[in-house]
């Protein structure tokens, strides 16, 4: 990165790099699939998806990137959401 790090806040007030969070949703987009594990990590499947810089970077972030994985996986936000009181389309 340039030096001139960006960061967001996600819901909750989680603060998260720019470049780890586009590093995650590469590898997402390229097929790969986030597991969580009982030790508190995950593994990344199918084995091998990753390539030599990216397994590089993940160990540089590993605590964030660790953080935002299990971050994502709690998506108990969205059950609580309500219906809208009408569809998109104009029916009830």
């Amino acid at each position: 990165m340039d030096g001139a790090s960006k960061f967001v806040t996600l819901r909750g007030g989680v603060v998260a790099s720019v470049a780890v969070l586009e590093r995650l949703w590469a590898i997402e987009a390229r097929g790969g699939t986030f597991v969580l594990t009982e030790n508190g990590g995950y593994d990344i499947e199918p084995e091998g998806i990753l390539t030599r810089n990216e397994r590089v970077f993940l160990l540089d972030h590993q605590e964030e990137a660790r953080r935002l994985v299990r971050y994502q996986a709690d998506d108990s936000h969205l059950t609580d959401a309500t219906p809208p009181a009408i569809s998109a389309f104009g029916e009830p």
